[in-house]
C-alpha cells in the first residue's frame, strides 16, 4: 500500500479556519496602478500555496508595467473582455475564455486596447506577492470603480521599489534593480 506524506503547512492548509466562499464582489478591493483588483484568496488563507484575485483592466489601458518575477509562478483566465499580452517578448491576443501559465522569470505584460473593460482570475504559487497589491494599492470606493485613477509619476516609482522588495522586476527600471543588488538587499518579506 502507498503512503501519502503531508507536511505540517499543508496539513495547516488543509484544516486552515479560514475555509468559506466569498460572493461576487467580495474581498478586498484595491487600485494598483489603474489596475482594479480584487484580492479572494490570501497566502495566510491558503497555507502560502497560492494566492488568487480577480482584476479588471479598462479600456485604452496597460495592466502593469512589464516585468518579471523571480519567485512565483502565475495563471491568468479571462473571464470577458480582450487582452494583448506579451509575454516573452512575443504578442498573443487574449479573449474569453484564454488561461496562461507563466512560470518565474519570464518578462510579461499586458493591455486592453478594445473598447470594453477586461477580468480575469489570476493566480500566484506560492502565495507573498498578493502582499505587494496590500502595500501600493488604495481602498477601491463601491461608487468609483468605474473608471480608473491617474498614476502619479511617484506612486509608480513607489509600486517599482515595494516589487523590489517581493522579487520583481519592472522592466526599463533595472539600473535601480542592479542599486538594490549591489547593497546586498535581496530578501523578501516571504522567503
Amino acid at each position: 500500500m502507498d503512503q501519502v506524506s503531508i507536511s505540517a503547512s499543508q496539513f495547516s492548509a488543509l484544516t486552515s479556519p479560514k475555509i468559506g466562499m466569498l460572493a461576487s464582489g467580495e474581498g478586498i478591493t484595491l487600485w494598483a496602478l489603474g489596475v482594479l483588483v480584487t484580492l479572494k484568496a490570501l497566502g495566510n488563507e491558503t497555507g502560502g500555496s497560492y494566492a488568487l484575485f480577480e482584476e479588471v483592466v479598462f479600456p485604452g489601458q496597460e495592466g502593469l508595467p512589464g516585468h518579471v518575477h523571480t519567485l512565483e509562478d502565475e495563471t491568468w483566465y479571462l473571464l470577458e473582455g480582450e487582452l494583448v499580452w506579451t509575454l516573452g517578448g512575443q504578442d498573443f491576443l487574449g479573449k474569453k475564455g484564454s488561461f496562461i501559465h507563466l512560470p518565474r522569470f519570464v518578462p510579461h505584460s499586458c493591455a486592453n486596447k478594445s473598447n470594453k473593460p477586461a477580468r480575469m482570475v489570476i493566480t500566484y504559487a506560492p502565495a507573498g506577492f498578493e502582499q505587494w497589491y496590500l502595500d501600493v494599492g488604495k481602498p477601491a470606493v463601491e461608487d468609483h470603480r468605474n473608471s480608473p485613477p491617474d498614476v502619479s509619476s511617484e506612486e509608480l516609482s513607489g509600486a517599482v521599489r515595494r516589487g523590489k522588495e517581493y522579487g520583481i522586476i519592472f522592466i526599463g527600471h533595472e539600473d535601480e534593480d542592479s542599486e538594490m543588488m549591489a547593497s546586498g538587499s535581496n530578501q523578501t518579506p516571504y522567503q
